[in-house]
């Protein structure tokens, strides 16, 4: 299947990945995706997208096809279809 990654406002995984990247892979989760990016980009992707503990970083949200923000809970249930788009995003704060 394949799938189109976006970084929206995350410049070192943008640097690492492109802005945008078609990926082809077998069927999979959304949590197959994160491992299979860490895996192609290796060390550096590690450090953009994971907590120490390899979990994704707390400041990430990933939204698929324009959904909303999918919970962190369902990453490893969220089977993808071929054509979805993920996007990683920034989680910003301000007031």
């Amino acid at each position: 299947m394949k799938i189109r990654l976006e970084s929206i406002g995350l410049p070192t995984l943008s640097k690492l990945i492109g802005k945008t990247l078609q990926v082809e892979m077998a069927d999979g989760t959304l949590a197959d995706v994160i491992s299979y990016i860490v895996k192609r980009a290796g060390q550096p992707a590690r450090k953009i997208l994971l907590d120490p503990t390899g979990q994704l970083d707390l400041s990430i949200q990933v939204m698929v096809n324009d959904e909303g923000f999918l919970p962190r809970s369902e990453y490893s249930q969220r089977i993808l279809q071929d054509g979805d788009s993920v996007k990683f995003m920034l989680l910003v704060g301000g007031g």
